[in-house]
């Protein structure tokens, strides 16, 4: 498997990693709306027993996806926008 060499990373450790190194980059007004669209997913990550970052696969994106239009009753513009700052988030 080719997450075998990675370590191990909780969502929540992931989570304030990728928000210190966005705090260096970015204006507080944009690392306030990555920690509050980050925070469903990790909120979701805990309630799905997901623990580790390298397990992830496609189809949790998905889930989480159909979890979080439902969860937040949210348009396709703003389901669009929840899913852009998860995937930079997972591709950082």
């Amino acid at each position: 498997m080719e997450n075998d060499n990675l370590e191990p990373i909780d969502p929540r450790t992931a989570q304030k990693l990728y928000l210190d190194h966005k705090e260096t980059q970015s204006m507080e007004w944009t690392v306030r709306g990555h920690r509050y669209r980050t925070n469903h997913f990790v909120r979701w990550c805990d309630e799905n027993s997901i623990d580790n970052m390298n397990d992830l696969t496609g189809r949790h994106v998905h889930e989480y996806r159909l979890w979080r239009k439902e969860d937040g009753d949210l348009n396709t513009v703003s389901l669009q926008t929840q899913m852009c700052a998860i995937r930079v988030f997972l591709r950082w």
